[in-house]
This record gives structure tokens, sequence and C-alpha cells, in this order.
């Protein structure tokens, strides 16, 4: 009987005009039945410039996010995108503001929608604003599609019925009511645009059910692109009918300018008909961001930055039915803490955060290695659309006021915080935004044939023995520098020429040293003598100049190396542009065992790669130790052992024996399974800005135990060090700059 394949799929039930509904009825919805009056009042007839700029932008946002989207088509939408781009830390914080964002804008659309429904019947508005909220909450529990047929009916009818009004509102046009024009000054234009941005959030809802739209590399982004463009004109014809229609006063005594232009054109029909084209565009808005809302905690609750709880699955309707449910309730709350101006303007900020970040995002992704990001629609305009989209959202920030600023820093806080205490560790990506800065994403992968070039700074006989037989069996090529420390008031040509003529002893010492060490077969060395006033400029420039892997140095003195800058090993530490290896203490006649100290980081997975280099040349054996918590998860434990079976199944160098110690200290378990024959192995601490310049665990295993200690440190430009390295290089070139006018 033959093997039978199993393929899994997810169903998409959204069409083109399934989705360009949703995103349509999204923007269209309350933003345009409410805002006027508000925006007239902030801008005069200029408002109608207002729209069009938030216009251009979203539309550069909305090219930015079909390009994503077709890239990386999943729930979560601009979560997700941001969070691949930018690492987890900023996915915790627009996540959360995304949903917040989209919370807003559904909790503002229902007092739209109250607010409509009171012109024919005077219900309180709080009474039917929550009971809309709780009837499509109802809605969404059911499903998607459900959900999108209700869109695509309630779409058709206002597109209908205000391209009616525009129409016939052309013929009510009187250009003297648009004087003056811009009554409040260009600056009112551009801060109106800001308070009327959550009109534009739209957007960021079609991503969000990206993964539920049919063939999406075709109908993202025309869907994305067509909302944008429909509904901008649709803004700009509404004011233009409006501002034109009524008198400045007017507009600015209504909370329903729509409805009196209407009672304008066809009496009480004419009102009835917007009304009801009002209330089915608030519910369209309040939909569609339950609709979409609901998506970020679900895929926030998959990526482990918020309890697994969110992400359950409902059995029958097959929706993230809690989280539909939390986002709900949370926009029905908001709907006694806020009004309606406050609502648009904190739903604007987050929106305005979220347009930055997506087009930043862009940039990011198509410099940057990401596996996934394989878009089938490319902007053809970047980075100008991009660059567009970033400084004109970001020059709307300051117009937002000091609660909307304080809230969305507060927000920032909590993102971060929450990812600190909870995420970090645990969420996806795994990465950073300085690993994508420096193309980190997904290091390469270490290859057992790969060449290592060792650079191997000599001072002082005692220790040479020691650094030279690690080099000879961690690497290829050798390289051993010896420096001359010139006085800063003695030429470096001369203090070479002096040097010629009568060789220092200590010198001629260290090379004899160097030339004697036996060597590995087919291993190349190579001797520098170096002349400089700085004998950690000279080991950098060296390092730069042969393009070694690491740099190898010794640490033998524990009081004057943590925190002291004082000595040249913490020096090259400080400023290192180089993979370093530091070793504390001095090797044994004979090493018992190389144990690593094994964690599954960056700077751990590569001490084990050198650990197998060691093993193999050496033939000692080697122990790979991981330490965890007795309180950890079950499924994390079983998660390590795997981890841990698949390095010891590959023995292309070295065979390998694992442990894994149960301990609630790391350091503790670590020092009671070392013997005093043992080399120890460890990565330094992954984290890029400290004071000390060796994580606490290193430092503190490298004091507790009496062996020899390995401590890997692989160099990140982005980090204390490469900050360090890069000032150092400024200083150097400003003192010479200077001594040149000497």
């Amino acid at each position: 009987m033959g093997t039978i394949r199993t393929t899994e799929r997810l169903g998409r039930s959204l069409g083109f005009f399934q989705t360009f509904a949703i995103g349509t009825g999204t923007m269209i919805g309350a933003g345009i039945f409410i805002l006027p009056g508000i925006a007239i009042s902030a801008a005069g007839p200029a408002a109608i410039l207002s729209f069009l700029f938030g216009g251009i932008i979203s539309m550069a946002t909305a090219i930015s996010m079909a390009e994503l989207a077709t890239g990386m088509p999943r729930a979560g939408g601009s979560y997700y995108f941001i969070s691949r781009a930018m690492g987890a830390a900023f996915g915790a914080v627009i996540g959360l503001g995304a949903w917040l964002a989209l919370v807003f804008k559904g909790s503002f659309a229902l007092i739209g929608l109250a607010d409509y429904l009171f012109v024919l019947i005077p219900i309180p508005i709080i009474i039917t604003a929550t009971a809309a909220g709780l009837l499509l909450l109802f809605i969404n529990y059911r499903g998607a599609r459900s959900s999108g047929s209700l869109q695509n009916v309630i779409v058709i009818f206002l597109l209908l019925i205000l391209a009616v009004f525009i129409v016939k509102g052309l013929f009510l046009f009187d250009p003297q009511k648009f004087t003056p024009f811009m009554p409040y000054g260009y600056s009112s234009v551009f801060s109106t645009t800001g308070l009327i941005f959550i009109s534009y959030l739209g957007i960021t809802q079609l991503a969000a059910i990206s993964e539920e739209v049919k063939d999406p590399s075709r109908n993202l982004p025309r869907a994305l692109i067509a909302s944008v463009g429909v509904v901008t004109l649709i803004y700009v014809g509404v004011m233009v009918v409006v501002s034109g229609a009524l008198t400045l006063e007017q507009s600015i005594s209504t909370f329903t300018p729509l409805v009196d232009v209407a009672v304008i054109m066809s009496g009480d029909l004419g009102k009835v008909l917007i009304v009801i084209a009002g209330i089915l565009a608030t519910v369209s808005t309040a939909n569609a961001a339950i609709l979409s809302s609901s998506r970020f905690p679900f895929a926030m609750g998959r990526d482990d930055l918020i309890p697994n709880w969110f992400v359950k699955i409902h059995e029958k309707h097959d929706t993230p039915y809690r989280a539909i449910l939390v986002t709900g309730f949370v926009m029905i709350s908001l709907l006694v803490l806020f009004n309606v101006e406050q609502l648009a303007k904190l739903g604007s900020t987050f929106n305005i955060l979220i347009f930055v970040l997506i087009n930043s995002s862009v940039i990011l992704l198509r410099n940057r290695s990401l596996e996934e990001y394989k878009p089938v629609f490319r902007d053809p305009f970047f980075p100008y659309t991009q660059v567009i989209g970033i400084i004109f959202s970001i020059a709307l920030l300051p117009t937002m006021g000091m609660l909307p600023m304080v809230f969305a820093l507060f927000v920032i806080f909590i993102g971060m915080t929450w990812y600190k205490y909870y995420g970090k560790g645990k969420a996806f990506p795994k990465y950073d935004i300085f690993d994508v800065l420096e193309n980190n994403i997904q290091p390469v992968p270490l290859e057992s044939g790969s060449k290592i070039k060792i650079l191997v700074p000599i001072a002082n006989p005692k220790h040479e023995m020691d650094l030279l037989y690690l080099a000879d069996n961690l690497g290829d090529q050798i390289i051993g520098l010896s420096v001359i420390k010139v006085p800063q008031q003695t030429s470096l040509t001369a203090a070479q020429e002096a040097f010629h003529e009568n060789r220092l002893m200590m010198d001629g010492l260290l090379r004899e040293r160097f030339e004697k060490f036996p060597i590995i077969v087919g291993h190349e060395r190579e001797y520098i003598i170096a002349f400089d006033h700085s004998i950690t400029n000279s080991i950098m420039e060296q390092a730069e100049l042969e393009k070694v892997d690491f740099i190898i140095i010794g640490w033998h003195e524990m009081n004057r190396f943590h925190p002291s800058l004082g000595t040249v090993a913490n020096q090259v530490l400080s400023v290192a542009k180089n993979n370093t290896v530091v070793l504390k203490g001095y090797l044994p006649g004979k090493v018992g065992r190389i144990v690593v100290a094994y964690n599954g980081k960056e700077n751990s997975s590569y001490g084990l790669h050198l650990a197998r280099r060691l093993s193999k040349s050496t033939g000692v054996p080697l122990h790979v130790l991981r330490v965890i918590k007795p309180n950890l998860a079950g499924d994390t434990k079983v998660s390590v052992h795997r981890d841990l079976e698949g390095l010891a199944g590959d023995t292309s160098m070295a065979p390998i024996t694992y442990h894994v110690k149960e301990h609630f200290s790391a350091e503790n378990a670590v020092l009671e399974f070392l013997t005093e024959d043992d080399l120890l192995i460890i990565g330094d601490s992954s984290s890029r800005f400290k004071f000390s310049l060796i994580g606490n665990l290193p430092y503190v295993l490298a004091k507790g135990y009496k062996g020899p200690v390995l401590i890997i440190k692989k160099h990140k430009p982005l980090s204390s060090e490469g900050v360090n390295n890069m000032l150092l290089k400024k200083l150097n070139k400003l003192k010479l700059y200077i001594r040149g006018f000497q």
C-alpha cells in the first residue's frame, strides 16, 4: 500500500469584493459621517485638504501594506509584519497599540451610530451604543464569513447613497460659502489631518485578515489600493458638498452636518436616507473593527507574547472567540471613558505610529535576509513611497495634543515592560531590532569545515603558551602580534629604526617562543611587530587589517578586570570589532573534560562550535551542560532535551555527552558539575548595552571556578562595544588631524 500524503491548508473565504468591503467599510464609516463637523470647526472649508492629505499618506502606506501582506499573509496584519521586521519587543508594543487603535475606532463608531439613531429615535446614546456593540460582538463570534457578508451589503448601500449625495450636493454648491477658505491658518489644516487620521485605519484591518483572503497576491494589493482611493475620493467629495452647502457657523453647530445637507436636498426623505446610511456606516466601522482587532491578541498569543488562552478556537464556529470577546467588551467599556473627539485623537495617534512602522518595515525587509519574506507584489516606487509615508506621518504626531501622546507613551512603556517580564526568551521571533539592523536575523550555520583565523596579542611569556596552544587547536591560521608601545613624544618611524638598531630583549624572547611553538600540520603562522602609541589601537587595527575571525586574550587579574577599564584586556573588550575569546586562568598539564555551559543563544552556540573543534583537535571529551529551572513547563523541558539530542546526534566533528540539570541557580549548578581539571567554555550574555564587559553569569563562574574558563563573546556592531569602537576611531582620527597642525 502506498504512503498517504497529508496536506494542511487554511480555508480562504474572502474574495476581492469582500476584502475591499471590509477596508472600505471601516474607513468610510464613522469617519465621514461624524468627523466633517469636527474637522470644519477646526480648519474651516480647508478641512477638505486635511482629508486629501490623509488620503495621500494612507495611499503610500497601503502600497507598503500590499507588499508586506503578499510577503507574509498571516493573521495579525501590522502586528505580524512589524514583529517580523523589528523583533518581538516591537511586536509587543505594536500589537497592543494596533489593537487599541482599532478598539478606539470601534468605540468611536458606536457613539456615532447612537448619534445618528438619536436623530430619528431619542434613545440615550450610551444605551444604543452598548446594544449595538453587543449585537456586533455576537455576529463576529459566529465567524468571518457571516461578518463579511454583512459588510458587502452595507458597503454597496453606502456607496450608492454617498454617490447620490455628492452628485446632488454639487448642484447646491455655493462658492461664497468657501470664503474664508482657511480661517484658522495653514497649521489648522495639518493639525486637522491628525484628528481625522482615524478614518484611514481600515487598511490595517485588511492586512489583519490577509490569511483568509482568496488569491492574496492578487486580491490584497487591489483591495488595499482601491479602498484607499475610493474612500479618499468620497471623503473629499462629501467635504466639498458640506462646505459648499452650509455656512461655517451651520457646520460648527451640528453633530450631523450630512443630515442637514440631506434635508436641504430632499427634505424628510433625504434626512431618513442619510440617517440610515450613517447608522449602517457606523455599524460597518464597528463591525470591521471587532472582526480585525480580535486578530491581534490571537496572533500575539500564537507568538507567546500573551497567554495561550487567547489562541483558543471555538469548536463549532472556528473563530478565536476569546480574543473576540475581550476585544468587544473593551470596546464597549471605552464608551463611558472618552468622548468622540478624544476617541478620534487616541485612535489616530496609534494609527500614525502604525503607519510609520509599516513603511519602515518594508525598507528594513527589502535590505535584510528574512527567509519567509517573499512578496509577490513589490512596490515599484520603493523607497520613495515609504519615505513619504514615514516623514508625513511623523510630522502629524505633534499636532495630536498632550493626552494622546502621553497615552501612546504609556502604551509603549506597558508593551516593553510586558515583553521584558513575560515574553522575553520565549516569544517569537527570537531576534530583536539590532539583529535586523546587523542583518543577523538568521545567522549562517557554522560549518565543521570552516577556516578560522586567530589573532593572539603576545605580551607575557608566562601566558603565551596557553594562548598559542588554544589558538593552534581552535583555528587554522595563527597571527602572533607583538606591540611595541611608543611614547607620544616619539614618532613611530623613529621607534621602528631604533628597534632595528637594538632589538628589545622581551620581543626577541616572545618571537622565539612563537617560532618554537609546536604547530599542527597544515596550520599557517605569521608574526607581526607593530609600533603604536596605543596597544589597544594596534590590536584593533591589526585584527581589522588581517580580517581575523576572533582575538584570543588572557585574563589573569580578577580585581582589575571587573568593572575597571584599565587593562589592555578590558580595553580590547570594550572596543572590540571582532569576536573575542577570553581565557581566565591557566591550562592544567592535562585537561580532563571540555565542559560547555550551554543555553542555546548565539554566544553559547558559537562557544559549542569552538568546543567541538578543540575536542576534535585535542581528543579531550566534550560535555554539554544545560541548566533549567525545576518549575519550567513540561513541554519546554521536552523541547530542551530534544534540542540537546539533536546536538549530540551531530558527530561530524566530535562526540558530545549532554547533561540536563534542574536548579534554580545556574551558577551553582555549573560549579557543582565541574571538576578541577575541566576547561569550562561559556558564551557571554547576549545583552548589548551593559556596564560590565563580561555578563554576570560568565563573570560569577570565572570567579567561582578555580580552573580555566574560556568566555566567548561575539561582536555585535550595535552594542556598547560597537559604539565604543566607533568613538575610538573618531578620536584617533581627531588626534591625527590635530597632530598634523603641530
